[in-house]
């Protein structure tokens, strides 16, 4: 219905701008964030192990899951969007069902998890990175949700016991991991530099280094999955071609970074076409986006508000950035468009400055006009129920046939004020209660009262 109104060569170039509104929970910060396949859902994972959904068209909190006991650390979406993923510093994975709030499948690795990733098209597989403590540097696992013994190390032994010896020498061993366009490989960054593209079964494909061996902070793949992201410590952003480094090319396509101010960047990653790289600079005190093309030229740079940013996503198919800050609220940045009345009426004319007009001498007479027979359109029969199949239209996981989740259905129920004015909006979860609750003596003499009144 709506493809037609976008111009697919206009999105290609257009890019955020301004801070559009900013979301915030009461007591609760935000740390990372996710947006549905459509973008018409924006998950939040929180400090305190909360788990926010939010109706993007309205702004509005539509779900809250409680579960973790620590920080949470990563959030995805099946294709579908009816279950959700997330990863806290407790060592929990859990997804959870979006309309009834319940748990499906609950994992507890037993150390804190750094970063976590669902499997794009099986929602009962992902990859957990866990963090390094005692001396011993994170790893890097594949883990099947529905069954918790079933747990496979990504990192070849030699890779990993490298890892432990440089953790033991002082140096933090976590690491970061991401999953490819089909979910067929593993995109793993360690902590002295390495990047290693790892089957399910834990066999490397491919492998480089880091120039200087600085540590991966962030490891990206766009959406094409063509291209991914690396975020370095060195203060370096670096753009590789995925194929070049299955065919053994290990230069990267672009090296950016801030060459005057040479700031730290807290995440890196691809917009949501993979035609530009964003991050995020890690000042404590100013919000500063960074937009480069893919030929490595600066395109644009949003200035925030006062409140540095520690994590970001890109909507699915519109220019919008979701930006996580150090405050725990959370910044929608979005295009910003100019007024244009011309597209309301073709014959209207937009004018720079006041002009005169002239009239002409019979332009306001009344005329008789014969009235031409034409079709009601109201007498014409029209299909709304029949869904047409679009580009777009919902492919299932492997293991997941269900109808994808547009939105969150809200209900209303009645108000439970004394006065009994007015009517709320609800997700179902009050009204399933409002459904329990056993007629009062008030509901019984009001009812009495109005039939005495008939």
């Amino acid at each position: 219905m709506n493809l037609t109104l976008i111009d697919p060569f206009q999105l290609h170039a257009e890019l955020p701008e301004v801070i559009e509104d900013k979301l915030e929970l009461k007591d609760q910060e935000i740390v990372v964030c996710a947006f549905s396949r459509r973008g018409n859902l924006l998950a939040g994972g929180c400090r305190g192990g909360s788990v926010v959904v939010w109706d993007f068209d309205t702004h509005g909190v539509a779900r809250t899951f409680e579960g973790h006991a620590g920080c949470v650390t990563a959030v995805a979406w099946t294709r579908s969007s009816r279950r959700l993923f997330s990863a806290a510093a407790d060592g929990g994975l859990v997804l959870w069902e979006v309309l009834s709030g319940e748990r499906t499948h609950a994992v507890s690795l037993g150390v804190p998890i750094g970063l976590a990733a669902l499997h794009p098209r099986k929602r009962d597989l992902c990859v957990a990175c866990t963090q390094s403590q005692g001396g011993a540097a994170g790893a890097v696992v594949l883990q099947h949700l529905q069954k918790p013994e079933q747990r496979v190390s990504l990192l070849p032994p030699d890779v990993q016991a490298a890892e432990d010896a440089a953790s033991a020498a002082g140096k933090r061993g976590d690491m970061v991991a991401c999953f490819d366009l089909l979910g067929e490989r593993v995109l793993v960054g360690t902590a002295r530099g390495g990047v290693h593209v790892v089957s399910l079964g834990g066999q490397v494909l491919a492998s480089l280094q880091v120039a200087g061996g600085a540590a991966i902070k962030s490891i990206e793949l766009g959406r094409n999955g063509t291209r991914f992201v690396i975020n370095s410590s060195d203060r370096m952003v670096r753009l590789f071609a995925l194929e070049r480094v299955l065919e053994g090319n290990r230069a990267p396509l672009r090296e950016l970074q801030d060459v005057v101010n040479r700031v730290q960047w807290t995440h890196a990653s691809l917009t949501a076409d993979s035609e530009h790289v964003i991050a995020s600079s890690s000042s404590q005190t100013e919000q500063h986006l960074y937009i480069w093309d893919l030929h490595g030229h600066l395109t644009k740079t949003l200035e925030g508000p006062k409140d540095g940013g520690i994590y970001f996503t890109s909507h699915p198919s519109r220019p919008i950035l979701a930006c996580c800050a150090r405050s725990g609220g959370l910044f929608v940045w979005t295009k910003q468009y100019a007024e244009n009345w011309s597209a309301f009426a073709p014959d209207f004319k937009e004018l720079e400055e006041n002009e005169e007009y002239e009239e002409r001498e019979d332009e306001f007479d009344i005329k008789e006009v014969q009235e031409a027979k034409v079709d009601d359109p109201a007498d014409e029969l029209i299909d709304v129920v029949t869904v047409e199949r679009s580009e777009v239209a919902h492919v299932p996981d492997a293991d997941d046939d269900d109808a994808e989740l547009l939105f969150i259905p809200t209900v209303p129920i009645a108000d439970d004020d004394a006065d009994g004015g007015g009517s709320s909006m609800d997700t179902g979860d009050d009204f399933a209660k409002a459904k329990k609750r056993k007629p009062s003596a008030a509901d019984g003499a009001g009812g009495r009262a109005g039939k005495r009144a008939a």
